[in-house]
Parts: C-alpha cells; sequence; structure tokens
C-alpha cells in the first residue's frame, strides 16, 4: 500500500423514492422528476385524513402528508447467509440493508478478496421504526388494560432483533454476507451516510481492511417522523421539496438506502474494477452553532476547506457541487453563504459551477440523504451529463 494512496468506489447500489434501482435512480434525476408522493395505503398508522390539520403545530397532528417512499421490494437470499424466513419476520430497515448491500457488493470486483478483511460502516437513524413502534404500542398498550381491568388481545410474537433496528444493520450484513472485517452503525444525523464514508476510507488507508461496504439507511416510523418535523414546523406546506426555489417552504421526508464499496486504488487496478469515482479528500467538523433546522456557516466552511486542502484542490475549479439543500430557507441560505465564502474574495462567476439537491427529487433521506446526493454524483460523472435540480422556478430571495 502507498503512503496517502487514494480510495475508489467501485461497486455501489440504492433503493430510494421512485428508484428501486440505479437506473430508475438516474432517470428520475436527469429527468428531473419529484418522486415523492402521498403515504401509500398502510404506511401510516393512522389514517392521512385522520392524522392532518392544516394549523402548522397542532399537537399529534401533520400538515403535510407527501413523502419519499420506497416502493415494495423483495430480498434475494439465495447467496446470503440468512434465511428467507427471518428476512420476512425483519423490520423493513434490515430488509433495505440486506437488499441493497447485497446489489453493492455483486457490482464489484470481489472474487479474490479475503471476505476476513472487508469491514462494514453505515449510517442510520437512532429513531422508532414500524416494528419498534409495534412492541412499544403491545407492551403499553397491555400495560394500560390491565390497570383498567380489561381484558385485551393476546401478545404477539415480536422478531427479538427487530428491537437492535439502530445499531444491528452493519452487523447483519456482515453476516449476510460473510464478512469478518469490523462493523458499526452510527448516527450523525443527515451527516452519517458521508461520516461513514470517511470512516470506512481510513480503514483501508491504514491498512486494516483490504474492502468497504459504506453508506447510509433511514427507514423510521414514516408517521413517526412526519409528525416530528410537523411539530418542529420544518415540512413544506406546499408538499414539494424546492431546494434553492423561491417558493421553498421546508423539507418533505425521504426514506431509502444507499451503499458503496470501497477499495485502495492500486487494489481495484489489480482487481480489473471499474472506478465510479475517486475519494480525494474529506474533510469534518463540529457544528456547535448549528441548530436543527439551520447549520452554521462557520462549520461548514472548517469541513470544506479541510476537504478541498486534503485533496489539492481550487473549490474555483469544480463543475458540480451537490449540496446538503433541504427545502428550508434558512438553511438553503446559510449553505449558499458558505459556498460563496469558499469561492473566495471575489465570489463567484456566472455559468462557474452547477449547484443542487436530490432531496429535489427523492427527499429528505435523513442519515441516508449523503449516500443518495453521493450516488447522484458518481450517476453523473458516468454519464458526463450536469443534472437539473426538480421544482426549481426562480432562486430564492
Amino acid at each position: 500500500m502507498q503512503p496517502h494512496e487514494r480510495i475508489v468506489i467501485v461497486g455501489m447500489a440504492g433503493l430510494f423514492a421512485g428508484s428501486p434501482d440505479l437506473k430508475r435512480f438516474w432517470d428520475v434525476i436527469a429527468t428531473g422528476t419529484d418522486a415523492t408522493s402521498e403515504p401509500p395505503p398502510g404506511r401510516w398508522l393512522l389514517a392521512p385524513a385522520d392524522a392532518y390539520d392544516p394549523r402548522a403545530g397542532t399537537p399529534d397532528k401533520v400538515y403535510a402528508t407527501r413523502g419519499g417512499f420506497v416502493e415494495p421490494f423483495t430480498v434475494d437470499v439465495r447467496s446470503l447467509d440468512v434465511e428467507a424466513t427471518l428476512v420476512a419476520r425483519l423490520d423493513p430497515l434490515f430488509q433495505i440493508a440486506l437488499h441493497v448491500a447485497h446489489q453493492a457488493w455483486q457490482s464489484a470486483r470481489t472474487e479474490g478478496v479475503d471476505r476476513n478483511r472487508v469491514g462494514v460502516v453505515l449510517g442510520n437513524i437512532v429513531l422508532p421504526t414500524e416494528t419498534t413502534s409495534e412492541l412499544a404500542r403491545e407492551t403499553l398498550g397491555r400495560t394500560f388494560e390491565e390497570c383498567l381491568g380489561v381484558a385485551g388481545e393476546p401478545a404477539r410474537a415480536i422478531e427479538p432483533l427487530n428491537t437492535s433496528a439502530a445499531g444491528l444493520p452493519a452487523g447483519l450484513i456482515a453476516r449476510a454476507l460473510g464478512l469478518g472485517g469490523g462493523t458499526f452503525t452510527l448516527d450523525a444525523a443527515c451527516a452519517s451516510s458521508l461520516y461513514a464514508l470517511k470512516l470506512a476510507a481510513d480503514e483501508l488507508i491504514a491498512g486494516r481492511a483490504d474492502a468497504m461496504l459504506t453508506g447510509g439507511l433511514s427507514r423510521p416510523d414514516p408517521l413517526y417522523t412526519q409528525m416530528g418535523f410537523s411539530q418542529l414546523r420544518a415540512l413544506a406546506a406546499g408538499g414539494r421539496p424546492r431546494p434553492f426555489d423561491a417558493k421553498g417552504d421546508g423539507l418533505i421526508v425521504g426514506e431509502g438506502g444507499g451503499i458503496l464499496v470501497l477499495k485502495r486504488l492500486s487494489d481495484a487496478i489489480r482487481d480489473g474494477d471499474t472506478i465510479y469515482g475517486v475519494i480525494a479528500g474529506a474533510g469534518l467538523s463540529n457544528d456547535v452553532d448549528g441548530g436543527l433546522l439551520a447549520p452554521s456557516s462557520e462549520g461548514q466552511l472548517r469541513a470544506m476547506r479541510a476537504a478541498y486542502e486534503n485533496a489539492g484542490w481550487d473549490p474555483r475549479e469544480v463543475d458540480l457541487v451537490e449540496c446538503h439543500a433541504t427545502g428550508t430557507p434558512v438553511g438553503d441560505a446559510v449553505e449558499l453563504a458558505s459556498l460563496t465564502a469558499l469561492w473566495g474574495n471575489d465570489g463567484w462567476r456566472r455559468g462557474q459551477c452547477v449547484i443542487g439537491s436530490v432531496k429535489s427529487n427523492v427527499g429528505h433521506a435523513l442519515t441516508a440523504a449523503g449516500a443518495a446526493g453521493l450516488l447522484k454524483v458518481l450517476l453523473a460523472l458516468h454519464h458526463r451529463t450536469l443534472p437539473p435540480t426538480a421544482n426549481f422556478e426562480a432562486p430564492g430571495p
């Protein structure tokens, strides 16, 4: 291994709203399609009409109902070390993890890789899932009924693995694919996917692994997140994700997963891999001055400047910047101010760079958002296309 050898992306897969695979994902992006929708039947515990109240902030109500929902899919377990009957009992989060990780692994050249030297680092949101919410209802509901002296329904069997939905996905993927390297799952909020990517690359740079699976997942209970963001008054009341647009009035919650396979450059060349992208540099910062809905420009600049310095790049030479931009007016304005400062005292020149956000296509996938954005950039490189941002009509003030 050469000192400071660069890390490359040699496999990738994703599952997002309107996008059961990366071909459809690119079609959605390239055509500027908004794949968000009303909740499919049965996805919310309450009927949308019963949960809806147009007055923002009404307790236990949502003032917007659209989201970025993953379509039904089937996990192919034929080459996985996991039983189909178990997969059927698992929370949808685990099913997304297995499905996307398997596809990513198959997309890379792994025949000669020692699986004992392959690890998994994933971002995943620590929020209630559908099965943990069901467990809470079963437990608390019986307790209330017992206190009231009411005979309730007998408790249903809960798959024990579903109680560990926050931290177990990386370990389950490693078990299913027979990987023996280190595994862990982290929650760094919206930065989780890219944080995981950086830590996975560090494993390769340090020589502790020969390949890594990394990325992010997000599949919490969709009514829980919808109601939570309603109480924060962060949802788009207009029902559309509009990053950087004058009509942008909030975010649309999405879900899904994106996973990539990393190797050292020399190993990828030796193995004959397709190289989808090179990780030239990374930068991390602790955004101590930011809030839930608006980041700190100072923190963003520290991260970006560190990444460009690490890569040896001039930020003014970049043609495409995939932004975090969720569609909240304050957050988007902060991010644009950060980019303007990054480009230097002369600011920016017309036509210098395309900026955009995949959240306009699939919603804000929370801990999987960074993976969705990175996959968009890799596909843009592959197709040699600067992609549009959906729902964009006129820039915000």
